[in-house]
């Protein structure tokens, strides 16, 4: 289930980073906020909506890995991602990618 959930991510991700000069969408917010949810499901292990740094780093099999994200997707620092903070963190990755275009 672990490998699915980052499967899901990184196919919602490429697909962001795949639509090029286009806007951060209400589709691509939907989709994003769906696919936070889909994690959730399965990494939210005490199901306050919220993953933890300890539920965070279970989706991500190389640590040193889940440690980076980590600290790029819990923006605001209090040791939680939000599905605010989710959907901010890919739509600031498209836009990245697009400047480096």
């Amino acid at each position: 289930m672990k490998r699915s959930k980052l499967v899901l991510f990184i196919i919602l991700l490429l697909s962001f980073l795949l639509l090029g000069p286009n806007s951060f969408s209400q589709d691509m917010k939907k989709a994003a906020k769906n696919a936070f949810k889909e994690i959730l499901k399965s990494s939210d292990k005490n199901k306050d909506g919220k993953l933890s740094k300890a539920e965070f780093m279970t989706i991500w099999k190389d640590k040193n890995t889940g440690e980076k994200n980590w600290k790029t997707w819990d923006t605001n620092k209090d040791g939680y991602v939000t599905e605010e903070e989710y959907v901010n963190a890919v739509a600031n990755i498209q836009k990245s990618s697009k400047q480096k275009k």
